[in-house]
This record gives C-alpha cells, structure tokens and sequence, in this order.
C-alpha cells in the first residue's frame, strides 16, 4: 500500500512539474483555434504555427480575413510577435505570449487594437 502512495505522489508530482513549466517556443508548433476581438465584434481564426529557432511562420485564416500567412515571426523574451499578411485585409501587427496558462495578446489593423486568445487544437 505504502508503495502505490509513494508511486502515486511520484506521478503526481510529474504532471504538476510538467504544467507549471512554462511554455517553450516549440509549445506554440501546431494548430490553434482562437477568437479576435476587436471594435464589440469577434471573429473565430485558425493559426497554425511552424517553428525553426527562433523563427516562426505559418499560416491563418478566419471567416473575416480570408486566409493568410504568418510572416517575420520572432520569440524573444517570452513573446511572440509576427505580421499576418492577407490577400483581401490589411495586414495585422500581432503580438503575445503565455499569462497564467492561456496563449493570447494584442494585435493592430485598421487604426485600431484589439485583443486574440487561442487554445491548441485538439
């Protein structure tokens, strides 16, 4: 009994370790569903990143903007910023990184800022 707790607390411990590590550039590789908020209206996206150093592209593409590409991607200090480039929308300055767990930031277009989140895509 005493070794299924001490296993027990083991695994336990491992899976706390494990979310409390912060997220590293390659957590952010792969396929986000988000929400744009911006102006009182929101609008449903799909990022999916692609990571190479410090380097990150990929592409995006919400019922709003159409589809677009993911260009000049950086990670430093913890925070990701990129331009999403579309081919019938302005271009979009976005910025963000990891708070208290969730995957979210700012982003510019238009004259005016308005805020992202994304979970990871099942």
């Amino acid at each position: 009994m005493l070794s299924k707790i001490f296993a027990l607390t083991i695994i336990l411990g491992l899976a706390a370790f494990t979310f409390a590590t912060p997220p590293t550039l390659d957590s952010i590789k792969g396929e986000w569903a988000g929400v744009f908020s911006i102006a009182g209206h929101t609008a449903d996206v799909t990022m999916k990143f692609d990571v190479d150093g410090s380097k990150v592209t990929g592409t995006v593409n919400s019922e709003h903007t159409g589809p677009g590409t993911i260009t000049d991607g950086k990670w430093e200090n913890g925070k990701l910023t990129c331009t999403l480039k579309f081919e019938k929308h302005e271009s979009i300055d976005f910025s963000g990184g990891f708070k208290d767990g969730k995957f979210g930031g700012e982003f510019k277009t238009e004259g005016m800022t308005g805020t992202w989140t994304a979970e990871r895509k099942k």
